[in-house]
């Protein structure tokens, strides 16, 4: 004898199988084998089907009631070759005749299924015999695919040609969704306002979930995050032991995820800075974050919840500025208060803008705010003029509250380390970029006012962070503790006249583009012809721990790994205080030696490093530093620095790229003792390929050039021996 075992279970949600059951919840002899035939339903006898399966008729065909009832169909077609009938409830004209042995899947207009419904009272679903009818019916769809699940499994028997149940089976079942099944859930509105109101409460929702939750929430935006999660389920990777339930929507999430919030804050869509501290609220109090508009959606289901409304709250009336009120009503009662991580903070752009243009890409990243209950900003860094949100706003108002919120986090942090300030600026809002037609700052002077403010006090930037998804569930994987990159097998000896070229592949010092870009780039086909040194932040681990690892184990002898800007994070050394240098340190050390990186070649500073930023910086990149804005080359101590290059490529074209490699290469004849030309180029997202091909133009037009292309490691014992010379 064996018992009927299910093989063919591919459709949606056909992995809730593992039900928990309290043995009180059910009659112990329910569903037991029987062994007397008087005591057998018999489904199936000597090649020919007894019963017949029975769905309602108002379902279509994608409905779960009608694939669970196919499925019976075929798994009873494999294991016994035979066929079972299907019809439908109805039974007027044109329809099926009732019978008396039917197997009733979901609710059916038959008189059995309403009474099985009642008879579920306030248990998930049911598996009874009602007469000589078999009902299987459940409160939800998961459910149904679960008990339809749990009768193969446990209550259907087959042996000697006979398919048979107990008469008494009856079974009401709360159901268990096991702890190695999580969620993949997809967005569902189409609307570019409510699809971005439902991001932020997917968001939220995930966010604190993937903290407190066992079944852990993955968002798969438009197919965008499919690569990675396909990637980490196959054999040998950390999910391939993970299931995924399927879920569209805020409100499937919510209906599974409910118990995990404590309040609803909802945001002054007015006051778009209202959305960033309406986050800070949620991270720390475990809320979800909505519009007014969007809760009524979810009102019903969100009842007995408590409510956080921050409209009208905010009015100017304490600085003049809307939005400097309510963020320094937040720093007042989230920040100094202790409530807030001391790990993080988030420069996230708010709702002004990106709300009515339906732009997602910094709400898919709150999931990272609310599961480190990080406090959430968006201000400018200019003291000499408004900001074009709020161009009444007195000049510097916003640099004031930025720098409350930098001072509050260097009291919290002065004693434990630096922390990390995730996000970037709104260019259109804080520089001239885009329609920012009054301001007098550019982008990148932007940037660099923002990492100088920081660095003082106690911060280092993970700047582009832009639809970095999942960041919270990627940091859950708890691999890559120790990572091991690659080291030259020997060294190169300078010769004069020759070429030396060596590629700084970057910027990957931030979220957005490591999982974004860089991936591209790997996936290139002529990476691992010549020598790169890829550029990743180590302090990245902590957010993708499972995307760097990859990167590592999947290596080429020819992939190096070093420092982007400007080390582990992006600060300033010359703004490090002295006293903060211990721990800014320690921070360095412990992360340089965990992604086995020993290189830092693209330190940015507003000036060049002086003895004593170099005294610190060699003591977790002892084999090489480079700087932007170095003019010259000098050992310290026994550290070569030097100038990492700009140009000498195209990001597109190698054509484009041929030209600008051949100035920088001739420029740099000159500037060696050696006579040999020393190239350290560095290349912003682009391909191997684009880089082997301008190389290959540049060999074909200078046949009297030898080229040669090292590695990051040999590049810096050349440079020691230039100065050798």
């Amino acid at each position: 004898m064996k018992r009927l075992l299910p093989l063919l279970v591919l459709m949606i949600l056909s992995f809730l199988l593992l039900v928990g059951c309290n043995p009180s919840d059910t009659d112990p002899n329910d569903g037991a084998k029987p062994s007397d035939p008087e005591d057998m339903l018999i489904l199936m006898e000597n090649g020919a089907a007894q019963y017949r399966v029975v769905r309602s008729d108002k379902l279509n065909s994608n409905h779960v009631a009608t694939k669970s009832a196919m499925q019976i169909i075929s798994t009873v077609r494999e294991m016994t070759g035979v066929e079972m009938e299907i019809a439908t409830d109805y039974t007027g004209r044109g329809g099926t005749e009732e019978i008396a042995c039917e197997i009733l899947v979901g609710e059916t207009e038959r008189a059995e299924s309403a009474t099985a419904m009642e008879y579920l009272g306030d248990k998930d679903y049911a598996i009874c015999v009602i007469g000589t009818k078999i009902c299987i019916v459940a409160q939800n769809d998961r459910s149904l695919s679960a008990a339809v699940q749990k009768f193969f499994d446990q209550y259907l028997y087959y042996e000697e040609g006979r398919m048979f149940i107990s008469k008494t089976l009856d079974v009401r079942e709360m159901y268990i969704i096991p702890d190695n099944i999580w969620y993949e859930v997809a967005p569902s509105e189409s609307n570019r306002i409510t699809k971005y109101d439902e991001s932020v409460a997917i968001a939220c929702l995930q966010g604190i979930m993937n903290r407190e939750s066992s079944h852990k929430v993955y968002l798969n935006y438009n197919g965008e995050t499919q690569g990675w999660l396909n990637l980490f389920r196959e054999e040998g990777y950390w999910l391939e032991d993970i299931s995924f339930l399927k879920l569209t929507g805020f409100g499937e999430l919510l209906e599974l995820g409910i118990d995990y919030i404590k309040t609803v804050v909802i945001w002054d869509t007015d006051v778009p800075a209202t959305l960033n501290v309406a986050c800070t609220i949620a991270g720390v109090e475990d809320g979800v974050v909505m519009t007014e508009s969007y809760y009524e959606k979810y009102k019903d289901m969100l009842a007995g919840k408590s409510i956080t409304s921050l409209v009208g709250m905010f009015d100017g009336s304490e600085t003049g500025s809307a939005k400097n009120d309510a963020y320094r009503w937040a720093i007042d009662n989230y920040l100094l208060t202790g409530k807030c991580s001391t790990d993080y903070i988030c420069s996230y752009i708010d709702g002004w803008t990106y709300r009515a243009s339906g732009n997602t890409s910094y709400t898919v990243v709150r999931d990272w705010g609310v599961y480190h209950r990080a406090f959430v900003y968006d201000l400018s860094p200019w003291g000499d003029e408004a900001p074009l949100d709020e161009p009444d706003q007195t000049p510097g108002l916003d640099k004031q509250t930025l720098l409350m919120i930098f001072d509050a986090m260097l009291e919290l942090t002065e004693d434990k380390g630096p922390y990390e300030v995730c996000g970037f600026f709104e260019h259109q809002k804080y520089s001239k970029a885009g329609s920012n037609e009054t301001s007098n700052h550019g982008s990148v002077a932007t940037e660099w006012e923002y990492a100088s403010l920081m660095t003082p006090y106690n911060g280092y930037h993970n700047t582009c962070i832009d639809a970095a998804y999942n960041e919270s569930f990627h940091t859950l994987y708890t691999g890559a503790q120790q990572l091991v990159a690659n080291r030259p097998k020997e060294d190169i000896e300078l010769e004069s006249g020759k070429v030396y070229l060596c590629y700084f592949m970057g910027d990957y010092d931030s979220t957005h583009p490591v999982y974004r870009y860089l991936k591209n780039a790997w996936d290139d086909p002529r990476r691992g012809e010549i020598p790169f040194a890829w550029a990743i932040n180590p302090n990245l681990v902590e957010t993708y721990p499972d995307l760097i690892e990859y990167y590592y184990n999947t290596a080429t002898p020819n992939d190096y790994f070093v420092s982007d800007a400007s080390a582990a994070g992006y600060f300033m050394p010359s703004q490090v205080p002295d006293a903060l240098w211990p721990n800014m340190l320690k921070h360095n050390i412990e992360y340089f030696t965990r992604l086995d990186m020993s290189i830092a070649p693209m330190v940015l500073d507003n000036r060049l490093p002086d003895k004593d930023d170099l005294d610190m910086l060699v003591q977790f990149a002892p084999d090489g530093i480079g700087t932007v804005r170095q003019n010259q080359t000098f050992m310290h101590g026994t550290t070569p620095v030097t100038a990492l290059l700009g140009g000498g490529y195209d990001r597109n074209d190698p054509e484009v790229g041929v030209k600008n490699l051949t100035n920088v290469i001739n420029a740099q004849f000159s500037k060696s003792n050696s006579g040999a030309s020393l190239c350290m180029l560095r290349c912003v997202w682009t391909t191997p390929s684009v880089i082997c091909g301008t190389i290959d133009l540049y060999r074909e037009a200078n046949p009297d050039k030898e080229v040669v292309v090292v590695d990051i490691y040999n590049y810096f014992w050349l440079i020691q021996q230039d100065l050798d010379w």
